[in-house]
Protein backbone atom coordinates (compact mmCIF):
# COMPACT_ATOMS: atom_id res chain seq x y z
CA UNK A 1 0.00 0.00 0.00
CA UNK A 2 1.31 3.44 -0.75
CA UNK A 3 2.23 4.93 1.95
CA UNK A 4 1.36 8.91 0.77
CA UNK A 5 -2.31 7.84 0.15
CA UNK A 6 -3.93 8.68 3.54
CA UNK A 7 -5.92 5.53 3.93
CA UNK A 8 -5.17 3.40 7.10
CA UNK A 9 -4.12 0.10 6.36
CA UNK A 10 -6.89 -2.20 6.49
CA UNK A 11 -6.17 -5.13 8.86
CA UNK A 12 -9.00 -8.00 10.47
CA UNK A 13 -8.92 -6.87 14.22
CA UNK A 14 -11.35 -8.97 16.08
CA UNK A 15 -10.90 -6.62 19.68
CA UNK A 16 -11.83 -3.61 17.25
CA UNK A 17 -14.94 -5.60 15.66
CA UNK A 18 -16.29 -6.99 19.30
CA UNK A 19 -15.88 -3.27 20.45
CA UNK A 20 -17.83 -1.41 18.12
CA UNK A 21 -20.57 -3.54 18.68
CA UNK A 22 -20.80 -3.75 22.51
CA UNK A 23 -20.77 0.02 21.66
CA UNK A 24 -23.41 0.37 19.45
CA UNK A 25 -25.69 -2.42 21.47
CA UNK A 26 -25.20 -0.39 24.44
CA UNK A 27 -25.98 2.56 22.94
CA UNK A 28 -28.87 1.18 21.82
CA UNK A 29 -30.13 -0.59 25.05
CA UNK A 30 -29.65 2.95 26.51
CA UNK A 31 -32.17 4.47 23.93
CA UNK A 32 -34.63 1.95 24.98
CA UNK A 33 -34.64 2.44 28.71
CA UNK A 34 -34.88 5.72 28.02
CA UNK A 35 -37.96 5.91 25.53
CA UNK A 36 -39.81 3.59 28.06
CA UNK A 37 -39.07 5.70 31.23
CA UNK A 38 -40.15 8.74 28.58
CA UNK A 39 -43.34 7.39 27.38
CA UNK A 40 -46.78 8.28 28.48
CA UNK A 41 -48.73 6.16 30.97
CA UNK A 42 -51.67 3.96 30.26
CA UNK A 43 -54.50 5.25 31.97
CA UNK A 44 -56.77 2.27 33.52
CA UNK A 45 -60.56 2.89 34.00
CA UNK A 46 -62.68 0.65 36.36
CA UNK A 47 -65.56 -0.14 35.30
CA UNK A 48 -68.30 -0.17 38.71
CA UNK A 49 -70.03 -3.69 38.83
CA UNK A 50 -73.68 -2.62 37.99
CA UNK A 51 -72.43 -1.44 34.73
CA UNK A 52 -70.45 -5.13 34.23
CA UNK A 53 -71.48 -7.74 31.77
CA UNK A 54 -72.54 -10.75 33.82
CA UNK A 55 -69.99 -13.58 33.71
CA UNK A 56 -70.24 -15.97 30.98
CA UNK A 57 -71.56 -19.43 31.96
CA UNK A 58 -69.32 -22.54 32.03
CA UNK A 59 -69.04 -24.78 29.00
CA UNK A 60 -70.99 -28.09 30.22
CA UNK A 61 -68.57 -30.80 30.13
CA UNK A 62 -68.45 -33.30 27.11
CA UNK A 63 -69.36 -36.72 27.34
CA UNK A 64 -66.72 -39.76 27.39
CA UNK A 65 -67.64 -40.39 23.62
CA UNK A 66 -67.97 -36.81 22.41
CA UNK A 67 -64.16 -36.16 23.68
CA UNK A 68 -62.98 -39.60 21.89
CA UNK A 69 -65.22 -37.92 18.50
CA UNK A 70 -63.44 -34.62 18.75
CA UNK A 71 -59.65 -36.35 19.48
CA UNK A 72 -60.21 -38.79 16.11
CA UNK A 73 -61.40 -35.92 13.57
CA UNK A 74 -58.44 -33.37 15.18
CA UNK A 75 -55.92 -36.92 14.55
CA UNK A 76 -56.95 -37.06 10.84
CA UNK A 77 -57.34 -33.74 9.97
CA UNK A 78 -53.23 -33.89 11.00
CA UNK A 79 -52.51 -37.09 9.26
CA UNK A 80 -53.90 -35.26 6.32
CA UNK A 81 -52.37 -31.67 6.94
CA UNK A 82 -54.83 -29.56 7.51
Amino acid sequence: MDPKSGKPLRVFNPLAIWTDFALKSGGAMLDAAQAAVTRPRAKVAVIPTADAAPPKAAPAPLSKSARKARKNASSRARRRGR
